[in-house]
This record gives structure tokens, C-alpha cells and sequence, in this order.
């Protein structure tokens, strides 16, 4: 749909009209009503336009950026408003106060007032010495798209455009296009089959939230969505608090006018799946759907989006159910037109516009190679890694890392020494619990540690643990029911040696293997180690199991926690390396901490 036939108001030119840039958004209401007054008079009002979206995001990333939002007057009649902001710590670069939330943003004013609403704000931009300017996810169909590039040279931006986001809609028609869009939902084989596992458990059904139950509800949100997350390797947005201040502030600010629509899907009365989503205009919105992981083979999401559309299906004020930015499989299954985006680079820069206009096709041709694709990116990780740890290490010590991985097929020797626990012996701090590790426990340790990538890393692949239950888990927690020491166990018998390749054989059913051990960054220094190990020797022996547990000979501050926690050493494996060929030799004999060490 274009905005070229909408209802507008006269052409001004811009030199009659004034603006006002706002620095600070407050809760006003005679703003919030013209402001949305603008929202309604876009030829496509969406959510994410509105007021309450724009106060939610300026309370809630208050911390890195500050609104620079032009409100364009004619008189006294607010008549544009360009929702900006910029970086604390770039305030040359401007960019959408909502670009981080919102699917779509925009530039607000009747199709009319367009052109000169634009050329004010840039105008007042120019003013500010702002040297870049990015909008993000501008509707394909939007008059923005159009008038842009004319008013940025005037105001000397050189400019770029690509294609941004393909959003899948499902747009529901009259009555016999309803009737004919459910028989076809109902048909897709993924989402019966799901629905028959569940109802094999109980009774499966929809509930829409009320507002203040809604908020009761984000939690539980929160936390699905972060372990969904972890369970297929990325790192949720929502580890982060200003992420989650904002979607509790949204939530709050969107309930009263009724346009928060929180659904959950349930079995027996107990929440598997939901949407944190939008009712507006004549739109419902897809936009934080979230699921329990224990339920995944019943495909709970996609079986929530299928009631959904039921429920819309029967509601003749919903024209569409929009499906938001992402292009997972299931969207594609159930959308039936897309909306499109455009995302727009300005500078006054000759070399940052040259930059931009070279990267996009050579990122598109990556693309079709998807093998070249993934060595760059490798070889982009590495460099990043290596800078990382020359700011650690400094450049000699990084040098010689360097240096002896290139070596180590040539010409190593690495001994991993084992270690048996000796009876049960509690752990010296009374003050710590050894408990299971399961998907809360994971999801908060996510957000107490989101500034450490590291233990992020490693929270992953605890959660692909979890998700194949294969070993299990524990985690240590302190006074604070903080998770400061995470551990794992599997059999000893066919347990695999990464660090030097090789299976370890025992004919003891009970011996059990202690491995991947981890400390997140903040915790270090306290013992945890030790007392982990030490507690999960002692669970493990009442449970009639000998426990066991490993280090490189190298690794000194693991072989202090071993020794700390009572464990007593039995044998070494060494793998020497000569010139590409490697064998693995066994050294037996009891030796004291301080042999092993020497």
C-alpha cells in the first residue's frame, strides 16, 4: 500500500515551519496526544510509532543514548516529529530513537507535510554538525523512501540505500478468504502433530492476557526466551537489564490504552508458549514469541501462531497479523503477502558513503559461497581474538601463543593428569549448594554474567547439554543463590580426552567423570573450584559413584583445586607430537602434588 492517495494536509514550505529538538522525554500528556494524533494520520499507524514506544525506549537505554527528537511546528500545530537520538559517546552519528525495538520506523506527519518536514529536520541536523545519519527499517512504501535523497544532498549527505527486512504478513480478507486461510492453517501437518503431542498431556488452549497479568507474566517470558536462545548457540538481546527494563516499561505504557496483547498457550492450565505482542489499528503483532524448551518436539511457538490466527480469524476488526522481522521457516509457512524495508546510510563523509556502496555487494556474493563465507568470518574471529588477548597479554606473551600453536604438530607433549576422590568430605565453605543444573538456573546465570562473553560461550554449550541430556549438570550456588561454579558428569567408561584426543576404558560401572568446569569471570578467586568438586565427590559417593576428574599438567590453578578439594592423583596420559605423528603412552604410580608439580 502507498501513502500516495492518502488524505493530507496543504504543502508549507519549509522555511515557515519551526523546530523544536526534545532531549529528554516526560510523561506529557497534551505530547502524547498530538504525537499519536501524527501516528494516525500515517497512511499504515503502527505500534511502533506511537509515544508510549518512544518513552519506553528513552527510560530504558537512557544510559547509552539521548533523544534528539525534532518536533516540526507550523504555528503552534505540531504538524512532523523525527523520533532521533544519538550515542553518548558518538553524538555526530543519529540514528532512530526506536531502531533497536521497532520493526518499522518512520519519520511522522500526513503524506502532504512530508517533504517539508524532512527538510526541516535535516536542516536542523546540519546545524548540529551531525556528520552520519543511519534510519533503519523505513516501510518500503513509505513517502520517505521517496522524498529522502533529494533533501540529503541539499543538505549535503551523500546517501545510501539497501533493502533491509522482509516482514511476513498474514492478511486475513473477507469472510470467505477467512474461512478458506483457516482450513489451510489447520492443515499444516507440523503444527497437528504438535498439537496432538500436547493433548496427550492435557487440555490445550489460548488465553489473552489481561494488562496487569500480562506483566505478572514477563518473567516467565524473559527467561523462555533467553533459554531458547542459549539452547541453539546465540545470545538472547534479553540478557541484557535496559532490553528487559524496556519491554516491562513498553508492556506498562502499552496496557492502558489497550494495545498490549500478551497470549499464552496452554496445557493443563500450565504455560508452554507465548507472544508478547501488540493489538493496534487493524493490526495484531507477532513480536516476542517465546516457548518452554522442554516442550520443542511438540513445535509449541508455531502452535500458539495457529491459534492465534483462529483467534483473529474470528475477530472482523483484525485485518492482518503481522509476523515481524526474522525469516524463520515457520513464518514463511504461514504468511501469505510480505511488507519491506529500507535502510538508509547518510554522511557527509566521501570515504564512509564509498565504503558502504563497496560492502553490500561483496556481502552479497559471500552469500553464494557460503564455504568462503564462513573462512572470513573465522579469520575475522581470530583477528578480534588475538587483539583481545594482546590487550590482555601483551604483544610478547601473545607472539609466543602464536608460536606454539603453529608448532604443536610439529614438535609438543601435553600430560593430562587423573585424579581419583578420596571418600566424602564436605566442602570447607558451609556458606554453598551443590545444585542440579537445569533451564532457570542456566537463564539466570545468563543475565548475572551478560557482560562476559566467556562465560556466555560457555553457557551455550551447557544449554546444547541440556537440550540432548546425554550428562548432567550442577551448579554451585553461594548465600545469594548466585551461580558461581557450573560443573558436569558423565561415565568414565569411553569418556573422550579433547585436549589430547584419546578415550579413557574402565571396567568400574560406578567411576564417573568430572569435566568442563567453569568459573565465570566475577567469581574468580574464591574457591569455588574446589569446593564444587569437593561437593559433587561427596553427592556422587552417596550415590554409590567413584568420582574422577582431570587437568592438564600445565593448568596450575586447576591442580591447586584438585589438591584443595582432597582428590588424590593416579596416572598421566602424554601425547608426544614429532613431525605430524603422535602417540599417547600411560604413566602409572601414585606421586605426591608436589612431584607432579616438580
Amino acid at each position: 500500500m502507498s501513502e500516495e492517495g492518502s488524505a493530507s494536509s496543504a504543502v508549507k514550505p519549509e522555511e515557515l515551519l519551526r523546530v523544536t529538538v526534545l532531549e529528554k522525554m516526560q510523561d506529557d500528556a497534551e505530547l502524547r496526544a498530538s504525537w499519536n494524533s501524527l501516528v494516525m494520520q500515517m497512511n499504515r499507524p503502527e505500534v511502533f510509532y506511537t509515544y508510549e514506544w518512544a518513552l519506553a525506549a528513552s527510560r530504558a537505554f537512557e544510559g547509552t543514548l539521548r533523544p534528539l527528537i525534532c518536533l516540526v511546528y507550523d504555528s503552534d500545530r505540531l504538524c512532523g516529529i523525527a523520533p532521533l537520538a544519538i550515542a553518548h559517546e558518538d553524538p555526530g552519528n543519529v540514528f532512530f530513537l526506536t531502531a533497536a525495538t521497532a520493526d518499522y520506523c518512520d519519520v511522522l506527519s500526513s503524506t502532504g507535510m512530508r517533504h517539508a518536514v524532512l527538510s526541516s529536520v535535516f536542516g536542523e541536523l546540519a546545524k548540529l554538525a551531525t556528520h552520519d545519519v543511519t534510519l533503519t527499517n523505513v516501510p518500503s512504501n513509505s513517502v520517505t523512501c521517496r522524498e529522502l535523497s533529494e533533501i540529503a544532498k541539499i543538505n549535503g549527505f551523500l546517501i545510501h540505500k539497501r533493502p533491509a527486512y522482509q516482514c511476513g504478513l498474514i492478511l486475513l480478507g473477507n469472510q470467505e478468504e477467512r474461512q478458506a486461510l483457516l482450513a489451510a492453517v489447520r492443515k499444516k501437518e507440523k503444527e497437528k502433530r504438535g498439537l496432538k503431542k500436547m493433548e496427550q498431556l492435557g487440555t490445550v488452549r489460548l488465553a489473552q492476557l489481561k494488562p496487569e497479568k500480562a506483566e505478572e507474566e514477563l518473567q516467565s517470558i524473559f527467561s523462555a526466551q533467553i533459554g531458547r536462545f542459549l539452547a541453539t548457540g546465540r545470545i538472547s538481546p534479553l540478557v541484557r537489564a535496559d532490553r528487559r527494563q524496556f519491554l516491562t516499561e513498553l508492556a506498562r505504557l502499552l496496557g492502558r490504552p489497550g494495545w498490549l496483547q500478551v497470549s499464552r498457550l496452554e496445557v493443563n492450565d500450565r504455560p508452554v508458549a507465548w507472544n508478547y505482542g501488540f493489538g493496534f489499528y487493524d493490526s495484531w503483532f507477532w513480536y516476542l514469541p517465546a516457548f518452554e524448551t522442554e516442550y520443542e518436539a511438540s513445535s509449541p511457538g508455531s502452535c500458539l501462531l495457529r491459534f492465534l490466527v483462529e483467534a483473529a480469524c474470528a475477530d472482523p476488526s483484525v485485518i492482518r497479523l503481522d509476523l515481524g522481522l526474522g525469516d524463520e521457516a515457520y513464518k514463511e509457512r504461514f504468511a501469505n503477502a510480505v511488507s519491506s524495508t529500507c535502510h538508509f546510510q547518510l554522511s557527509t563523509s566521501q570515504l564512509r558513503y564509498w565504503q558502504w556502496v563497496a560492502r553490500d555487494p561483496l556481502t552479497e556474493n559471500l552469500r553464494r559461497f557460503p564455504g568462503v563465507e564462513k573462512t572470513i568470518r573465522r579469520a575475522r574471529d581470530a583477528g578480534r581474538d588475538f587483539r583481545k588477548r594482546v590487550q590482555t597479554d601483551g604483544t610478547m606473551a601473545s607472539g609466543m601463543y602464536l608460536f606454539q600453536r603453529a608448532a604443536k604438530p610439529l614438535l609438543s607433549k601435553a600430560e593430562i593428569c587423573l585424579f581419583e576422590a578420596n571418600g566424602a568430605a564436605s566442602p570447607d565453605d558451609d556458606s554453598v549448594t551443590l545444585v542440579p543444573l537445569g533451564w532457570k538456573e542456566l537463564t539466570d546465570a545468563a543475565v548475572r554474567n551478560a557482560d562476559d562473553i566467556q562465560t556466555l560461550q560457555y553457557l551455550m554449550r551447557c544449554a546444547s547439554r541440556l537440550r540432548i541430556g546425554a550428562s548432567s549438570g550442577s551448579v554451585l550456588m553461594n548465600r545469594d543463590s548466585e551461580p558461581v561454579h557450573f560443573l558436569w558428569v558423565d561415565r568414565y567408561d569411553g569418556f573422550h580426552l579433547s585436549e589430547i584426543d584419546y578415550e579413557l576404558h574402565g571396567a568400574d560401572p560406578s567411576a564417573v567423570m568430572l569435566f568442563d568446569c567453569w568459573t565465570p569471570l566475577r567469581y574468580r578467586g574464591h574457591g569455588h573450584y574446589a569446593n564444587a568438586i569437593q561437593a559433587a565427590a561427596e553427592s556422587l559417593w552417596r550415590q554409590h559413584k567413584q568420582a574422577w576428574i582431570f587437568s592438564a599438567r600445565k593448568n596450575e590453578p586447576s591442580m591447586r583445586g584438585i589438591r584443595k578439594a582432597g582428590f588424590t592423583y593416579r596416572f598421566s596420559l602424554v601425547r608426544s607430537c614429532r613431525l605430524g605423528r603422535s602417540s599417547v603412552s600411560r604413566q602409572e604410580g601414585i606421586k605426591t602434588f608436589s612431584e607432579i608439580a616438580g
